[in-house]
């Protein structure tokens, strides 16, 4: 009897679990990921730490040239977010936010990805929260969304997610110059950053991503030191 039972119970769950995944829509999940692999494999060309044999895995992918790197491959990626927003555009109409419960993960995150690298991001950041308080979505990823917002208003951002790159040509050599932009908040940020999903403290973070200490900025130093590089 406590076999049968047993073996009831495991049925029980199993059942359960093939029935969430075939809940999930299978077309809409494979072009999501098709969606998030456009959207990132141009970034990944741009990455300084690339490998020779990744970079030219993706130049065969994507039948590009020698001639298609440089300033080309930036237009050859914003022809691509274009045409990953009009698509994802098309995918909120019919469908709200693709999330968790109907894609399932990490293809979640792509209308995310894609959002996050258009100019569309005040129109739908109500969406996206509302995906993150839902739990379709991580929590962290809409506070990117609304940092980056803020940072594109010329605002502190809260959870000091986003770290802006001047550039300026001295002698001929080009010197790069990367902050966090201005938080807020910076003596509680590191705990914001925790409560909302985040693995590093932005000293951390900083350091990984500019390979600088991080430096508490003001919204007034940084915004002197964009208007002296325009």
């Amino acid at each position: 009897m406590r076999y049968l039972l047993t073996a009831f119970f495991f049925s029980v769950v199993l059942n359960a679990q093939q029935t969430d995944i075939k809940q999930f829509n299978a077309e809409l999940k494979k072009e999501l990921t098709q969606i998030y692999k456009d959207d990132q494999v141009y970034r990944e060309m741009m990455q300084p730490n690339i490998t020779p044999e990744r970079k030219k895995q993706i130049m065969t992918e994507r039948h590009l040239t020698e001639a298609d790197l440089g300033a080309r491959l930036s237009e050859i990626m914003n022809a691509q977010d274009h045409a990953n927003l009009v698509k994802v555009e098309n995918i909120i109409q019919k469908y709200g936010y693709p999330g968790k419960s109907m894609v399932g993960e990490p293809e979640n995150k792509a209308v995310w990805y894609v959002i996050q690298h258009s100019p569309e991001i005040q129109k739908y950041l109500p969406l996206i929260k509302k995906a993150a308080d839902e739990k379709e979505l991580p929590f962290r990823l809409y506070a990117m969304m609304l940092d980056r917002k803020l940072m594109q208003e010329n605002k502190e951002q809260i959870y000091g997610t986003q770290i802006r790159s001047f550039f300026t040509t001295k002698d001929g050599k080009t010197e790069t110059l990367s902050l966090v932009w201005p938080v807020k908040n910076p003596d509680h940020v590191n705990e914001l950053r925790k409560n909302s999903g985040f693995t590093q403290t932005i000293e951390e973070y900083a350091k990984d991503v500019t390979g600088m200490e991080y430096r508490k900025y003001t919204l007034k130093e940084a915004l002197e030191i964009q208007e002296k590089i325009k």
